[in-house]
């Protein structure tokens, strides 16, 4: 699948991309922080910045958005430290919503109201779920993130560390949906705190038309629905010319299933073919969705309707 760049009605202003041109990604999870300030941040001019900033517009309810980094190119906005996992460059799309999750803030900060002057998220106003629900509906549409995600979202402070809510490394490098700074390894943040997740997902599911559970994620538990969840899509790397393990077998069994294994002789196995390739070929071009990526090796959007 190929991504789609650019946010509908984001502002460039604030693009860095000249700066740091970043890791090409195909993105199949995103991660949301909360900025803990109330106006958009400079971040060093890019070196810390997201994918995207969705900045309150209180006069007019809604989220105005900021975009730094295209969506195919990893943003800078965690931590990443040496002989570890890779978090930045690991297909996820960052956003970054102004604002905070620090409960001493919950009513008032410097002078400022909550949900006047600036949003405390985890009691954030309707308008405010709604468009970043919004923005994960389309994020689903266009670069098939799933929408799914943990069920442990800690409360500020104490989502900070290391908790039960922190995913492992091999959970993290088989996740996809959506999850916070509070999940991701190798960090220390507990933003955005105790964010109303469910809700979040039930807006944002209902603007994509998703009916049910769209299981795929990994780590904290997962607020799907109740059919059996999928397997969690390994990543592009581990398919293709050369590659034998279990994902293969894996997905060559489900496109038997599916109706979708003329081209097998034997098999399925867990070395790739011609046979897997065509088949996966066949049932891309069977989807409306994905004719126009029909190149027979899986993306998260592949992969998700293939097992769902």
């Amino acid at each position: 699948m190929t991504p789609v760049l650019y946010y509908p009605g984001a502002s460039r202003a604030y693009d860095y991309s000249s700066r740091y041109q970043g890791d090409m990604i195909k993105p199949n999870c995103g991660i949301i922080h909360t900025t803990e300030g109330t106006s958009l941040p400079s971040y060093g001019q890019g070196a810390e910045a997201p994918n995207i900033t969705a900045k309150p517009n209180f006069a007019k309810k809604r989220l105005d958005f900021y975009q730094h980094y295209a969506f195919n190119r990893s943003a800078r906005a965690l931590v990443n430290a040496p002989g570890g996992v890779e978090t930045n460059t690991l297909n996820c799309i960052q956003i970054e919503l102004v604002g905070t999750c620090d409960p001493r803030h919950a009513k008032t900060w410097n002078g400022a109201k909550a949900g006047e002057d600036y949003i405390y998220w985890p009691d954030a106003p309707d308008w405010a779920l709604d468009g970043l629900a919004a923005f994960m509906a389309w994020q689903y549409k266009n670069n098939g993130i799933p929408l799914t995600g943990p069920s442990t979202w800690l409360p500020y402070p104490s989502s900070y560390g290391a908790t039960k809510a922190r995913m492992s490394f091999a959970a993290w490098n088989n996740f996809t949906g959506w999850c916070g700074h509070a999940h991701v390894p190798e960090n220390h943040h507990g933003d955005p705190g105790d964010l109303d997740f469910a809700r979040l997902l039930s807006l944002a599911k209902a603007k994509a038309k998703v009916t049910g559970g769209t299981s795929g994620s990994s780590g904290s538990g997962n607020t799907g629905g109740k059919p059996k969840p999928m397997p969690p899509f390994p990543g592009r790397s581990y398919f293709g010319p050369g590659k034998s393990n279990a994902h293969i077998t894996l997905l060559g069994k489900q496109l038997v299933k599916k109706g979708f294994g003329k081209h097998y002789t034997s098999g399925p196995g867990p070395k790739w073919s011609e046979a897997d390739r065509l088949n996966l070929r066949d049932f891309q071009r069977s989807r409306e969705e994905l004719r126009g990526d029909a190149d027979g090796l899986p993306g998260p959007l592949t992969w998700r309707l293939l097992f769902s």
